[in-house]
C-alpha cells in the first residue's frame, strides 16, 4: 500500500514534535492537543495548496507549533485572568471550606516545591502525579527507559520530602 504524503511526514515527525511540544509546554495533554491542530493544519495545507513548496516538512512543522504554543500560553494566561475574575465574586464551596483549603494549601505547596526539581524530573512528577500516565507511557513520551522514570520518581519523592518534611507523602511504588 502506497502511503500519503501526510502519513510519511506524520510517521516522520511525530515523535520528535511531541517531544518538542512537551518540552515547551510541559502539560502532556496541551503538547498533544497543539500538535493534533498542528497536523490538522499541516493536512489542510497540503489539501489546499499542495506540498511542492515546502522543502523540510518538519521545519514547517516546528513553526507551526511554534506558533501553537505561543497560542496556548496566550489562552492559559486568558484563563487564569478570568479565573482571577471569578475568585472575587462570593462562592460558597460545594465541600466543607477547611478540607478545601487544606486539600488545595497542599497541593499548591507540593507544586510550588516540585517546581523546584530539575526540569526532567519536574516533568516526570507532573507527567506521573499530576496526569496520572504510566511509567510505560512517560518513557514512551520521553524518549528514556522505564528505570530512568522510576529513578526520577524516586529521587523527586525523596527531595520534596526533604523540602517538606513527611507531609508530602505521595506514597508507593511507580505504577507500570
Amino acid at each position: 500500500m502506497n502511503k500519503s504524503y501526510f502519513e510519511q511526514v506524520y510517521e516522520k515527525t511525530h515523535r520528535s514534535l511531541i517531544k518538542y511540544a512537551i518540552v515547551h509546554l510541559d502539560d502532556p495533554t496541551d503538547a498533544e492537543d497543539a500538535l493534533q491542530n498542528v497536523y490538522v493544519d499541516f493536512f489542510r495545507r497540503i489539501q489546499l495548496y499542495g506540498h511542492l513548496d515546502i522543502l523540510s516538512p518538519e521545519a514547517f512543522l516546528i513553526k507551526l507549533l511554534k506558533r501553537e504554543i505561543i497560542q496556548n500560553y496566550r489562552e492559559r494566561e486568558r484563563r487564569r485572568l478570568h479565573f482571577v475574575e471569578e475568585i472575587k465574586e462570593d462562592r460558597i464551596p460545594e465541600e466543607p471550606f477547611e478540607d478545601v483549603v487544606m486539600d488545595r494549601a497542599l497541593a499548591e505547596e507540593i507544586f510550588r516545591n516540585a517546581k523546584m526539581l530539575p526540569k526532567e524530573m519536574y516533568r516526570t512528577f507532573v507527567l506521573y502525579y499530576g496526569y496520572e500516565m504510566s511509567v510505560s507511557e512517560i518513557a514512551r513520551q520521553l524518549d528514556v527507559g522505564k528505570e530512568a522514570v522510576k529513578s526520577r520518581l524516586l529521587r523527586a519523592r525523596n527531595i520534596l520530602k526533604q523540602r517538606m518534611g513527611e507531609t508530602c507523602s505521595t506514597g508507593g511504588n511507580a505504577h507500570e
